[in-house]
């Protein structure tokens, strides 16, 4: 199992929110201080971290690190 730190941009789309490239990175602060310099630039960004086993498809909860405008649910 390893720990994945994800960005996720949302703009303002037509049908409401429109998800953004997903950026990911080594540290999970490094993916908060990103997300928080993108936040201005965007509706909403979130950045969390997630134990992810891709061999047994295990996905665990997401942890919230960064969370700024409108983000969906995850």
């Amino acid at each position: 199992m390893e720990t994945i730190h994800v960005v996720q941009p949302f703009d303002h789309a037509k049908q409401g929110l429109k998800a953004g490239q997903v950026l990911q990175f080594k540290t999970g602060d490094e993916a908060a201080r990103r997300a928080a310099l993108m936040a201005d630039k965007h509706a909403g960004v979130i950045a969390y971290s997630m134990d992810v086993d891709e061999e047994g498809g295990d996905y665990g909860t997401p942890r919230v690190l960064f969370q700024s405008g409108e983000v969906p649910e995850l």
